[in-house]
């Protein structure tokens, strides 16, 4: 006998009572098809649902728990909950595609129904919950939808999830950025195009910029870009559908005149202020936008490149404690004992790797290379770090580094128990490269390099019940950690357990290697003792109420206003982000953002805008240089250099340990590497400080002379041309002759009487024979400098005991001891260049 077909109860569930239901917390317990383990929602998640029902209809919403609170399963319901209501689609949008899977799963664990094709009927119906990535919605060709596609129209969404918000910011921002590299057609063009500007505006870093050299970055002036938008559009237009320009193009072409232009040896970069997210209907026509992401102090960036709601995201919705955190400890081995060595750091490393997986993430290929030998995986392409992080999350690896990635990827449990931070990222690109210069050591430098610190050291611990060592690495990094205002920048959670690695940490002071690898293993092995200090860390710890800056809410007012034209409003909204800056106490941003209001303010009035631009330039030299130029302000004279040095030690640094860690920064900076020929300018300079001797950097303060200029008393001065980022084994003489003219230039500035030393840093100390090096020329060489960093390593020890370097006798002592005084220094450690020999015949 035929068996007839079953019931069909699924007609009679169709608009039954659980589709009624749009309170969150009542819907999860409704939810008929969960799996086992998902009876109750967490005490955490709860709380959060419930603050979030009676504001749901705010556009923009920000959501903070901790790391592991059980974001997931919040979103998925808040959006559940709104398509309950009639706000739908939902689309649910994830960092990258293996995140994208996990939430993908979890929803199905929970009996939602999702896909993943934004095209699908269920999702358009609003039938069901859509998950994907940033990148897939926010790209040229995004299947989402563009604002002004003729092909395609945009896929109206209701209701929208922004995981991870922090880490989608990038992935936003790169979406609009035009980099045209050096090999295509249209890149010496653009830069014929501006060449007088670009030379007024550092003639030697235009030069660097033709000959190839990676560490050199001009930004075109935006006079001659608002002028020549006929010529631009001339040059890139015929590019259009090429594969370098599709992906950005149609993104950001309308908004061509309001972009800032950066021009390195590698590419001419072109990126508006702002991120357009108006562009894509999708994201910016929600009528519900909700970011979630762990607890971070300044929320300014959701505003700045989301046009987010300030006084929403001000009002951010958090759990009533913060203490729902995993077991963390974090070590800077480097603070406790500066003589403990990063290669024993690295053998400790692999040493606990061989029972645990041990996870290190380092800005570069150059660190990751120096991990080498202990690694047993290294990755940074995205799919070869979900292809890591899935066989890390199944078993047992190793020490696996991943290269570039501080935000976006879960380590739970074994999958990660020590992670090494390895120094923070560096800037790449040219106009992160600008940014990286003009802002070094400002306000809002310092809590962009804290919120990746924080970012970073979340990966390891993914729950309440998970546990993680942290070890923290290099001197900027450590120097960073030691500051005495770290812990107002961080978030609560990681600020009590911060303090509770630094009481731990005052016990181990002086400590050897041996002595820190015992203790990680302690936390690793989840000693009890530690385990119940960690909660007690956490006891009544709340969360911060939200923070966005009067900046970042101008910035944006102003962009908004640009982009459709009105100049004069935005240079007015520009000009309040430069007064709140101001304000703010921080005067090299207040440059920065003085550049940005000159730019907009060039649509309307030219001779106002360099008036701006002018005041600007002497609040951060390193902005554009104004069409009357910058005055060259002469170094005075020091004659007692001992006492400059106490001096400029004594505000400097607070006690000894300090001194040991910026100089050990100072040291690491100093380094043969073309990528960072930026850092070791600075710090050539700041070892003339260091040694008490006035110093400047001409070129870029002022756009003219020398990279680093040191004044060393009687009428001395020092003239020194940086080429750390030299590969070739002489001196070449297009380098040895920029040393010439930058003897000439300090020659006329200070007087036929004065004496110039000429001094090159470079690997070689030979001259190419068709190079005339200038009289008296000396060089530091890779053996000069490798003694010199041995004698800094000495002084700064020697100082810091008792306090030495704030006792200007004792600091005298060491500088003669070590040949640090004015006339020791180059017979010590530098050399007479020399030319090639003539070729054989």
């Amino acid at each position: 006998m035929t068996k007839k077909p079953g019931f069909n109860f699924g007609k009679l569930t169709a608009g039954t009572a659980i589709r009624a239901i749009t309170e969150p917390t009542a819907l999860f317990d409704a939810l008929p098809n969960k799996e086992v383990g998902y009876g109750y929602l967490r005490a955490v998640q709860g709380a959060v649902l419930d603050a979030w029902y009676p504001r749901r209809t705010e556009t923009d919403l920000v959501i903070k728990t901790n790391t592991g609170g059980g974001k997931t399963i919040v979103g998925l319901l808040m959006l559940q909950s709104s398509l309950h209501e009639g706000v739908g689609p939902a689309l649910y949008v994830a960092p990258d595609p293996h995140l994208a899977e996990r939430v993908a799963e979890e929803a199905r664990a929970l009996g939602l129904v999702v896909v993943t094709d934004p095209e699908h009927h269920k999702f358009t119906a609003g039938e069901a919950i859509c998950v994907t990535t940033m990148q897939t919605l926010m790209n040229a060709k995004t299947r989402f939808g563009i604002e002004g596609s003729a092909t395609r129209q945009p896929i109206p969404v209701g209701t929208i999830v922004i995981d991870d918000a922090h880490a989608a910011l990038a992935i936003a921002e790169e979406a609009a950025r035009l980099a045209i590299p050096a090999t295509h057609e249209a890149y010496k063009p653009l830069l014929d195009l501006f060449e007088e500007e670009l030379k007024a505006q550092g003639l030697n870093a235009y030069l660097d910029i033709r000959d190839g050299d990676r560490s050199a970055v001009l930004r075109i002036p935006f006079w001659a870009w608002i002028e020549r938008q006929e010529q631009v559009l001339a040059i890139l237009r015929p590019h259009r559908a090429t594969s370098d320009f599709e992906w950005a193009w149609p993104v950001m072409s309308d908004l061509l005149a309001i972009c800032e232009v950066t021009a390195s040896a590698e590419e001419v970069e072109i990126k508006p202020p702002c991120t357009p997210a108006e562009k894509f209907p999708s994201f910016a026509e929600a009528k519900r936008r909700i970011y979630m992401t762990a607890t971070l102090a300044d929320d300014s960036l959701l505003v700045t490149h989301f046009d987010a709601n300030p006084e929403s995201v001000a009002n951010s919705i958090v759990p009533d404690t913060a203490s729902d955190l995993g077991d963390r400890l974090v070590l800077a081995p480097q603070e406790l004992n500066p003589t403990i060595k990063v290669s024993e750091i690295r053998e400790l490393a692999g040493a606990v790797a061989e029972d645990h997986n041990v996870v290190v993430l380092v800005p570069s290929w150059r660190l990751a290379n120096e991990w080498s030998k202990f690694a047993d995986k290294t990755a940074s392409k995205p799919d070869d770090i979900s292809a890591v992080v899935a066989e890390l999350r199944a078993g047992h690896v190793g020490l696996v580094v991943i290269v570039g990635r501080y935000d976006g990827i879960d380590l739970p449990d074994d999958a990660c128990r020590l992670l090494v931070i390895d120094s923070l990222p560096f800037a790449y690109t040219g106009s992160e490269r600008r940014e990286a210069i003009a802002l070094r050591d400002s306000e809002a430098m310092v809590a962009r390099q804290l919120q990746r610190l924080e970012q970073g050291i979340g990966r390891g611990v993914r729950s309440r019940d998970d546990r993680c060592a942290v070890v923290l690495i290099g001197p900027r990094l450590t120097q960073l950690v030691a500051r005495a205002d770290v812990a107002d920048r961080l978030s609560p959670a990681t600020r009590a357990q911060l303090k509770l690695s630094r009481t731990i940490a005052s016990d181990l002071d002086g400590a050897t290697v041996e002595d820190i690898e015992a203790v990680v293993r302690q936390v690793i092995g989840g000693d009890a003792d530690f385990r119940t200090l960690s909660r007690e860390a956490l006891l009544g710890v709340k969360y911060d109420p939200g923070a966005v800056s009067d900046v970042s809410r101008h910035l944006r007012a102003a962009y908004n206003s640009a982009r459709v034209g009105r100049y004069e409003e935005a240079a007015e909204h520009a000009g309040n982000a430069v007064d709140a800056a101001v304000a703010a106490g921080d005067t090299r941003l207040a440059g920065w953002l003085g550049e940005t209001h000159a730019a907009y303010l060039g649509h309307v009035n030219g001779v106002t805008a360099q008036l701006v631009l002018d005041q600007a330039s002497r609040n951060n030299p390193a902005v554009l240089t104004p069409l009357a130029g910058i005055d060259y302000e002469h170094l005075g004279q020091n004659d007692d250099q001992a006492q400059q040095a106490k001096s400029f030690l004594s505000a400097t640094y607070a006690n000894g340990a300090e001194l040991i860690v910026g100089i050990d920064a100072l040291i690491t900076d100093l380094a043969w590497d073309p990528v960072r020929t930026d850092e070791a300018e600075d710090s050539l300079a700041s070892l003339g400080q260091h040694l008490g001797f006035l110093a400047q950097q001409p070129e870029r303060d002022f756009k003219i002379g020398s990279d680093v200029m040191w004044s060393i008393g009687m009428h001395r001065y020092v003239v020194i041309e940086a080429k750390t980022g030299a590969t070739a084994n002489v001196i070449w003489k297009k380098d040895i002759n920029q040393l010439a003219g930058s003897v000439n230039w300090a020659q006329g500035e200070y007087g036929a009487d004065a004496t110039v030393i000429p001094l090159v840093v470079h690997p070689s100390h030979v001259v190419e024979r068709a190079g005339t090096p200038p009289p008296n020329c000396r060089s530091i060489n890779r053996a000069d400098m490798k003694e010199l960093k041995k004698a800094l390593k000495k002084f700064a020890r020697a100082l810091a005991q008792d306090d030495g370097f704030k006792d200007v006798a004792a600091i005298g002592a060491q500088l003669s001891a070590l040949n640090l005084t004015a006339d020791g220094f180059f017979p010590s450690f530098t050399r007479r260049t020399k030319r090639e020999p003539r070729e054989s015949s």
